[in-house]
Formats: C-alpha cells, sequence, structure tokens
C-alpha cells in the first residue's frame, strides 16, 4: 500500500464517498441513504438554483444552496430550502443541518426556523462558520 498526494478527481470523490456510505450502512443498516437535489430552471432548461441535500437515517444535511443573481430575492431560495425539508420529512428525517459562512445567509436562514449551534471563526479573518440546525 502507498499513501500518496493526488490531483482531485470526481472518481476519487465518487470511490471515497461509496466507500464511507456503505461502512456507515454495515454500522446503521437500518439506515437510508439518500440524495435530494432541488432545482430552479428557465423555460429553457438552464439551472438559476438549486439545493443538494444528503439524508442519513432520521437527520438531513443541507450540503448546498445556490441561487444566481437572476433569482436572488425572489423568494426562489426558501422555497427550494422547503421543498428539500419537505422531501426529507417525507423519507423519515426528524432533524436537518447546514453550515454557512456567509453572514448574509445567517438571517436567511434563521427565517425559516434554523437555529445556531455552533460557531467556529475562520483563522486569521473576520469570516466565521455558523452551523445551523431545524428539527422537522
Amino acid at each position: 500500500m502507498k499513501v500518496a498526494l493526488e490531483p482531485y478527481s470526481e472518481e476519487i470523490k465518487e470511490t471515497l464517498q461509496k466507500g464511507l456510505h456503505a461502512y456507515n450502512l454495515s454500522r446503521v443498516p437500518d439506515a437510508a441513504w439518500k440524495e435530494i437535489a432541488v432545482t430552479v430552471r428557465d423555460d429553457g432548461g438552464t439551472i438559476h438554483g438549486g439545493v443538494i441535500a444528503y439524508l442519513f437515517g432520521d437527520n438531513c444535511y443541507i450540503d448546498t444552496v445556490w441561487n444566481d443573481e437572476s433569482t436572488r430575492g425572489s423568494g426562489l431560495g426558501a422555497k427550494m430550502v422547503r421543498l428539500a425539508e419537505d422531501e426529507a420529512r417525507r423519507l423519515g428525517a426528524r432533524g436537518v443541518w447546514l453550515y454557512t459562512m456567509n453572514f448574509r445567509a445567517k438571517p436567511f436562514y434563521e427565517k425559516l426556523g434554523y437555529v445556531q449551534f455552533a460557531e467556529l471563526q475562520w483563522p486569521g479573518s473576520d469570516l466565521k462558520r455558523h452551523f445551523m440546525r431545524k428539527a422537522l
């Protein structure tokens, strides 16, 4: 066996994630692993925003929330997050969590019912990671 630093690739990412998921499921065999994707598309099919979330057992982790400039401030972000939460709830989640480094995003999530449970200062900067959760 050899340990080596390699350029990042989707193949490496997928292999590692599949291995970790398989291990986790072997430890908690009753826990379901599901991916959730919500998109905002225009009539031509172009994606202008979306949410990627992962459900493991009764917990959901929101990994990515993004809207382009054309959709910001339109209410679509809240609609996307709520749709992801609804799907997580339907799949058996009792809670959802996320983190953001965007100071403007924290009040957005608070309006949706999220509460901060931890904060980490980014070294040498004013930036902070805000870890937030919400019961479903």
